[in-house]
């Protein structure tokens, strides 16, 4: 059964303004208990099955601890394979929000075909990869790469991400952005020229840094001294705070750059990182060939007390730990994105606080929650 819970916002507005952006959340302190007491090889499946939000990088990051903890190496093929299925899911991930949360922004129906068509081809792409179904063994499964299936996968998904996403051009600038909104061709772009006409572009830009790559061993002793799991629920590093996400990955990218530059971190410039990295993985995916070969091989090292496992999921970055006594599971912890992103004075309350409320402050903080995308649902309450 999913055990993701869900996130309580609560509002409060004077004078026109936020004045009060409350998060009640302590949602992943009791979701790893069914682990505890399980053979820790069973691990990635039975966590893949836990959570119903972004099932494949959640058993990758499990079976990644498992293997650290277990002192199993996969080899180069099989971390290429777990990139490219983590990269499937992270597009079908931002493109169910074109199809569902930026249409009904909009006003409009939400693109149910193009979704169910995505759905269709993304969801079950490891069977074109793994075709033994065994993607989360620790060590690594058994890799049989169906290479015309794969063309034929990915045709499909870039015709489904033209017609929501894309249109008839891809903009990989600012410049290009500006004629892309214009021309509406697609639910992204008309999202895009909607919040340049509501002056909103900015709204919930928040002085927030991206979270930058931490070091392994001082996270590692971090999570194993949160015995109150006050780390994994609200968590922080050397006190400052950070944001996850496509918009931390993709800051680089000269379109998020551009936007970012001209309007700050906010609303336009999270549609615009979710543009961008779907640009950047569709390219990505669509040359599977470079490192995506036939495998079933792992090397071996001395095991450990703990695993711990850093994946870039669709929402940010993923962190799996595992305790394990011989073959038997202690201690199961995960930190989870949406913690740093909706921490109670993270990117979300920073983006609303002070800031105008508009006529109707839930659906203005609505907006900044799909922009942020958690992984869980949101309930706001407030004016």
């Amino acid at each position: 059964m999913p055990v993701e819970g869900a996130i309580h916002i609560d509002l409060a507005v004077a004078d026109g303004s936020f004045s009060h952006v409350g998060i009640r959340n302590r949602r992943l302190l009791t979701a790893t208990r069914p682990l505890v007491g399980r053979v820790a090889d069973d691990v990635p499946g039975l966590i893949s099955r836990l959570f119903s939000i972004c099932r494949m990088a959640q058993g990758l990051a499990a079976a990644e601890a498992v293997e650290r903890a277990r002192g199993l190496v996969p080899t180069p093929a099989q971390e290429a394979a777990r990139l490219f299925l983590i990269a499937g899911e992270t597009v079908l991930e931002h493109a169910g929000r074109a199809c569902l949360d930026w249409a009904q922004l909009l006003g409009e129906p939400p693109a149910i075909a193009v979704l169910k068509s995505l759905r269709g081809t993304l969801v079950d792409l490891h069977r074109l990869v793994y075709p033994q179904g065994d993607w989360a063994r620790p060590g690594g499964g058994i890799l049989r790469i169906d290479e015309e299936a794969l063309r034929q996968a990915m045709a499909s998904v870039a015709a489904g991400l033209g017609e929501v996403v894309f249109g008839t051009s891809v903009p990989e600038t600012g410049a290009a952005w500006v004629s892309w909104s214009a021309a509406g061709e697609t639910v992204a772009a008309r999202l895009a020229a909607r919040l340049l006409t509501d002056g909103l572009a900015g709204f919930g830009a928040a002085e927030v840094p991206a979270l930058p790559v931490l070091d392994r061993d001082r996270l590692n002793i971090r999570l194993e001294n949160d015995h109150t799991g006050e780390f994994i629920c609200q968590p922080d590093w050397d006190g400052r705070l950070f944001h996850t996400g496509p918009l931390a990955r993709r800051a680089d990218h000269p379109l998020v750059a551009d936007i970012v530059a001209g309007f700050g971190p906010g609303l336009l410039a999270q549609i615009a990182a979710r543009v961008a990295e779907l640009s950047v993985l569709l390219r990505e995916m669509q040359d599977f060939g470079h490192g995506l070969c036939n495998d079933s091989s792992s090397q071996s090292m001395p095991p450990a007390v703990s695993g711990l496992a850093v994946v870039e999921a669709a929402r940010g970055r993923l962190v799996h730990r595992v305790e394990a006594g011989g073959d038997i599971v202690t201690r199961y912890q995960i930190l989870a994105p949406t913690e740093w992103n909706f921490h109670p004075r993270g990117a979300f309350v920073q983006g609303l606080q002070g800031r105008p409320a508009g006529p109707d402050p839930k659906a203005r903080a609505a907006l900044l929650v799909a922009a942020l995308d958690p992984c869980v649902a949101c309930q706001i309450e407030g004016p």
